[in-house]
């Protein structure tokens, strides 16, 4: 199978590895991106596990919660062009449908909803004309807890937390900020799911039986490399970005009850 140039450049892109290794993994698995990466990583690459973000040619999005902070939202609205997506005008109107989609639990709910006589989809659809640009709800993520904390980066990486009880808001945006810098996977081992566990066990599996060592001295290696993989992959267990010195589990023990949990999580980013 002949790979193209773009494929090679857009493997680079997510991976960040250099061209010839790309397009040697993706001549290897047949273009397949996801086989490719498994390629790379196998080779020793260090490569984020988590990569998992909306493709779209240009775009914002934003996060939102309501008065008493049990619900919040995030909505991805695309456009066509960088220059729109970051203009006041498509900015304010991202953030006056955010105001409103908290009160919807789908993305159907939201777009057929009325707003001053028209439904967001009108409304959506009358912006199409204004901005000269095809615009569309890429994005509606929903987290209700009995306590609900957002963060927004630069449209383009929104966080929501759901905590199971009200807690300092200073601490919370803490935790939602961690959350966007260091895209955890779950938020503890038994939360991550069995297929993602497995192939990162088949992959480490593959690094170390390539090492001259016995037997029992790679087991010992495999365990470890497991423990440092949920280790900095789980919310509960990574280092905390403003204190490497602890966990996130330790900051909220100092911060407050150990009986208050994180029920929930969401974390969505655009490029």
């Amino acid at each position: 199978m002949k790979i193209s140039i773009s494929q090679i450049y857009k493997l680079r892109k997510i991976t960040g590895i250099g061209i010839m290794d790309c397009k040697i993994a993706l001549t290897k698995t047949n273009g397949n991106f996801e086989k490719a990466i498994d390629f790379l990583r196998k080779k020793g690459e260090k490569i984020a596990i988590n990569r998992a973000s909306l493709k779209v040619k240009a775009g914002s999005i934003i996060s939102c919660i309501n008065v008493d902070q049990t619900s919040g939202t995030i909505i991805g609205l695309s456009c066509e062009t960088d220059f729109l997506s970051k203009s006041s005008d498509f900015l304010n109107f991202l953030s006056k449908l955010s105001d409103k989609s908290f009160l919807y639990n789908t993305k159907e709910d939201f777009l057929s909803s009325s707003y001053h006589g028209n439904s967001i989809r009108e409304m959506i659809f009358e912006k199409i004309s204004a901005f000269n640009e095809k615009l569309e709800l890429k994005i509606f993520e929903k987290i209700n807890s009995p306590f609900v904390i957002n963060y927004t980066h630069n449209n383009k990486i929104a966080s929501l937390v759901g905590f199971s009880s009200k807690i300092k808001k200073s601490i919370a945006k803490n935790i939602a900020m961690h959350i966007t810098a260091m895209n955890p996977i779950a938020i503890d081992k038994k939360e991550i799911p069995e297929n993602l566990m497995k192939k990162e066990l088949e992959i480490i599996r593959f690094q170390i039986e390539k090492e001259k060592k016995p037997d029992q001295i790679k087991e010992k290696m495999i365990f470890g490399k497991i423990k440092k993989f949920i280790m900095e992959n789980t919310l509960l267990n990574q280092k905390y970005i403003k204190d490497n010195n602890i966990t996130i589990q330790e900051y909220m023990n100092r911060s407050f009850s150990k009986n208050i949990k994180i029920n929930s999580y969401k974390r969505i980013s655009i490029f």
